[in-house]
This record gives C-alpha cells, sequence and structure tokens, in this order.
C-alpha cells in the first residue's frame, strides 16, 4: 500500500495539524481543496513552513507531493491506493464532500477491493465521520459514481462498476473502510506579519485522539491516539477542555480581555474555572468511569493550553457563537446537567454559563441576555438550551438570571 495520506481540506486544521503529524510519521502528503488562490499559492511556492510555538525544535517545512483542486480527478490516482486520508472541511461542508468521495470509492472499489482505507475527520464537529460514511453511502446507491469533484466526466464511472457498487457499496464500506472521528486539541494560526501567508503557527501539541474502533489497519502518523469507547472520550473533550475554555472566555469577555491567555492567567478567572473544572470532573468520573487521575491530566493540559503566552488566541474567536455552545449536550449546559443527576452543584459552571449568556458576538445586534429581556429567561432556556421547566438546572439557571435584572 503507498505511504500516503490525502488532506481533504488545506486550511489550518488540514495542513497545519493533520498533514503535519502524516508527514513526521513518513507520509508523503498530497492536499486537496476549493479555494482556487489557495491551490494556486501553494504550488507555486511548492512547500510550506510549519512554526511549533514554544518549540522551535519541531519546526519543519512540508513539500507536498500533489496539490489538487477538488475538481480535478487526478487526486483520484491517489486515492484509490492510499491506507489514509483526513478530512478537514467544516462540518457544513461534509455534503459536498461526499459528493466528491463517492466517486472515488466506487473505483476503488472496483480495482482494490480488498484494500483498507481510514478515513479520519478533523472536523470539531460532532457525528462528523458517521455522518461522512452515511452521506458517501447514500451518495453511492444513489448511483453518484459516474463524476468526481463536480467533472462532469471522470475515470471514476462506469455503468457496469455502478451496478455493481449499488448493490455491495454497504456491506464493502463496513468491512473495508474505517471512518474515523477525532478530536482537535491543537490551536493553528494564520501566518505573522512577517512570515510567508502559508505558513501555520502551531501549538506545541503533537496528540490526534481518533475513535480506535474505526481505524482499519495499524497506521504510523505521528501522535495518532487511537482510543476504544471513543463516544465518551469524545464527550470527555467538550465536557472538559471545550468547558474549561468556556468558562475562561466568557469570563475574559467581560473583564474586556482580547487574547485568551490573558484570561488564562486572570487569578479571579481561573479560581472560578476551578471550580467548573472540578464539577465536571467530579461528575465524568461518576457517570462515564474515567480514572479520576486521567481526567486531572485532562484538565491541567487545558489550563497549560489556554495560558500559554506563545499562542496569540483571540477571545473573539473563542466566543464565537455562544448560542450553539449553551446546546444542551454541549459544554456547559451538558456538564451541568451531568452534575446535578450525581449531587453535584454547579456553582463555577452557573458563573460560566451566566457569562456566556452576557456575551455579544462582534456584529450581532443581540446578545442572549438581550433575548432573554425580549422574551423571557424560559423562552432561551427551552429554545437555546434545550432545558424543561421541570428539570433542576433550568430553575437554577432562571434565579441566577432574576438576581441580575
Amino acid at each position: 500500500m503507498d505511504k500516503t495520506a490525502l488532506i481533504f481540506g488545506a486550511g489550518k486544521t488540514g495542513r497545519g495539524f493533520a498533514a503535519h503529524l502524516a508527514y513526521l510519521g513518513g507520509y508523503r502528503i498530497i492536499l486537496i481543496d476549493k479555494d482556487l488562490s489557495l491551490i494556486s499559492d501553494l504550488r507555486e511556492a511548492g512547500q510550506y513552513e510549519i512554526q511549533v510555538l514554544g518549540k522551535e525544535r519541531m519546526n519543519c517545512t512540508i513539500k507536498p507531493s500533489g496539490v489538487f483542486h477538488i475538481d480535478d480527478v487526478s487526486w483520484v490516482d491517489h486515492f484509490v491506493v492510499t491506507a489514509l486520508v483526513f478530512t478537514a472541511v467544516f462540518g457544513n461542508n461534509l455534503e459536498v464532500l461526499a459528493g466528491s468521495l463517492a466517486p472515488a470509492f466506487a473505483r476503488r472499489f472496483r480495482e482494490y477491493p480488498g484494500r483498507a482505507l481510514t478515513v479520519i475527520t478533523c472536523e470539531n464537529f460532532t457525528n462528523a465521520a458517521a455522518i461522512l460514511r452515511k452521506m458517501v453511502q447514500d451518495k453511492l446507491r444513489g448511483g453518484a459514481e459516474g463524476s468526481v469533484g463536480g467533472a462532469a466526466e471522470g475515470d471514476a464511472g462506469g455503468e457496469d462498476a455502478g451496478s455493481d457498487v449499488e448493490g455491495k457499496a454497504d456491506r464493502w464500506i463496513l468491512e473495508k473502510a474505517g471512518f474515523s472521528e477525532s478530536m482537535i486539541l491543537r490551536t493553528c494560526l494564520d501566518a505573522g506579519a512577517d512570515q510567508s501567508p502559508l505558513t501555520i503557527r502551531a501549538q506545541n501539541y503533537f496528540e490526534l485522539p481518533c475513535d480506535g474502533d474505526a481505524v482499519k489497519e495499524e497506521l504510523s502518523v505521528y501522535g495518532l491516539k487511537p482510543l476504544p469507547n471513543f463516544a465518551n472520550q469524545l464527550r470527555r473533550k467538550i465536557f472538559t477542555y471545550n468547558c474549561i475554555n468556556a468558562v475562561i472566555t466568557y469570563l475574559g469577555a467581560q473583564k474586556g480581555y482580547s487574547q485568551l491567555y490573558e484570561a488564562g492567567n486572570d487569578v479571579a478567572i481561573l479560581a472560578i474555572a476551578r471550580k467548573a473544572a472540578r464539577e465536571t470532573s467530579l461528575a465524568q468520573v461518576a457517570g462515564f468511569g474515567f480514572d479520576a487521575g486521567e481526567q486531572e491530566e485532562w484538565v491541567e493540559a487545558a489550563f497549560a493550553k489556554f495560558a500559554d503566552v506563545n499562542i496569540p488566541d483571540p477571545i473573539e474567536r473563542n466566543g464565537a457563537d455562544p448560542a450553539r455552545k449553551l446546546g444542551r449536550e454541549d459544554r456547559l449546559i451538558g456538564p451541568a446537567l451531568l452534575a446535578l443527576r450525581y449531587g453535584i452543584y454547579p456553582e463555577g459552571l452557573l458563573k460560566g454559563i451566566m457569562a456566556c449568556l452576557d456575551y455579544r458576538d462582534p456584529g450581532k445586534k443581540f446578545t442572549l441576555s438581550d433575548r432573554i429581556r425580549e422574551k423571557g429567561v424560559g423562552w432561551v432556556l427551552k429554545e437555546v438550551c434545550g432545558l424543561s421547566e421541570e428539570e433542576p438546572l433550568f430553575l437554577l439557571i432562571s434565579e441566577q438570571v432574576l438576581k441580575t435584572i
């Protein structure tokens, strides 16, 4: 099997994390994207730099073996023989990507049906792997094998092959193609003012946890960490890492900080964030059966990252879309519900929730607090947070809101 990694999505996460780890594992790198300008710049430069913040000895220059636009069917020649694919295209682009992947899978099925393939999704989007797999299967069953990347014709087509794929796609993909969800824990930033625009500034973090049950064969990707019981592991990431980030971010915004590390080094904010971290950790150990020592390692790694002055990460980026982050299963409401289930009062988490309600997205007319004044706290808690009036958390948040009006 060809030791080449295909990266769909050549943005910061794709070329700055997935490609970096694959490169350090000895893979040749193929970058595929829909941005014509980015493709042109990468081809002209022939390389790009990874600057590891705070660990310069890990800096490297990556020279991709190929750079393709998604509509250029030439990338399919590499797809049919590789064992490793990464996606980093943002969750709202998965369906379009599936339309390009389906005919490539059809050709691979015809030419190399016995070869296993692992697709690792790096989307920071819940259930991205399962969603992408279903979309690819649906498009195969619907006869999407006639074109690649939107091109009118391509090598991945053929009427005879189409009928075979339509009848066998489900079983073949389940047996030979693993779609593995991953956790993105590295922050990747655009180039500095004095650097090439293609340069990626990356956090000094080299682990990529993923769904180990979906990895079809042993891979030598640097830092890849296949984990069992990944659904709970992914929930731990959201309830620990994202939770702590949210508390620090929204409290930092209230104090007028512009950078995450400023809030992450504020003693008063840290006291609240530590309290929230303890609440969510106790709840997860009780609810998910995690080892307490391992959970503490997650917590300390999160606090270390958010206080790292080498990572210029804007509060504005971290705080964006507060309504989504107050969803029932997300980083603040989810841990608070779990804490209450196990008799843990979510004092720190409540302060994070209140700060999130008060956060104003730049360019947005209303904060969630404005919506509370307009429509009432019950409307926001039901429509945004997914809570019912009978739940203790509904009552606790309502009490906190009443104190601020």
